[in-house]
């Protein structure tokens, strides 16, 4: 009997080291990535929509000040054009982020005149929708036009915001900690001609 125990007890000590390993390789990989993410350039496709100049689909890359790791909502999601209703499928800025931005990278310079934003309110509570961020176009690191937005209650906003060769659009969210704004849920970024 005491030799079954023993067995019992080294499977028990040898299954605690496997998942302490898992969970020690599980926070390297978060602690190690990137401080901004961004989404993997795919090769722009033929036949992508000629109104939406943020798909990924033309080899447009989102770069985020960070992103709801373990929730799984990646930026890549904000430029995939489905306008899903799926909960799952939209960029959520980091709960530790107090200044969060998403900024996407065109492969080559584009001509745009407003930006549509579908924010969490079109799919869940209205009290998800982002009130007050700012819409940047630019070249390289230089800003070229900026339009600040307040109080907005629209849950798919469309704003004008004139940018000529440009090769990134920048939208920084201003959360409001204690509401339902405390981080960002954007569900589509669409850039119109």
């Amino acid at each position: 009997m005491r030799r079954l125990e023993t067995g019992a007890g080294r499977l028990a000590k040898l299954a605690l080291a496997a998942y302490a390993t898992v969970l020690a390789a599980a926070v390297a990989v978060v602690l190690l990535r990137s401080p901004h993410p961004i989404t993997p350039a795919y090769e722009a496709t033929a036949g992508c929509s000629p109104r939406d100049l943020a798909h990924y689909c033309r080899g447009v890359r989102a770069r985020v000040s960070s992103y709801h790791v373990f929730a799984n909502h990646q930026p890549i999601y904000a430029i995939d054009g489905r306008g899903s209703r799926d909960l799952l499928e939209k960029w959520v800025s980091g709960p530790q982020d107090r200044a969060p931005w998403i900024e996407l990278l065109f492969p080559e310079p584009v001509d745009f005149s407003s930006v549509r934003l579908t924010h969490a309110g079109q799919v869940e509570r209205a009290e998800y929708t982002m009130r007050s961020y700012r819409l940047s176009c630019g070249d390289g690191d230089e800003l070229r036009a900026t339009s600040r937005v307040e109080g907005n209650e629209a849950s798919r906003a469309e704003h004008a915001l004139s940018c000529l060769q440009v090769d990134r659009l920048r939208i920084e969210l201003d959360i409001e900690p204690g509401t339902g704004r405390d981080v960002v849920r954007l569900y589509e970024i669409e850039v119109v001609p």
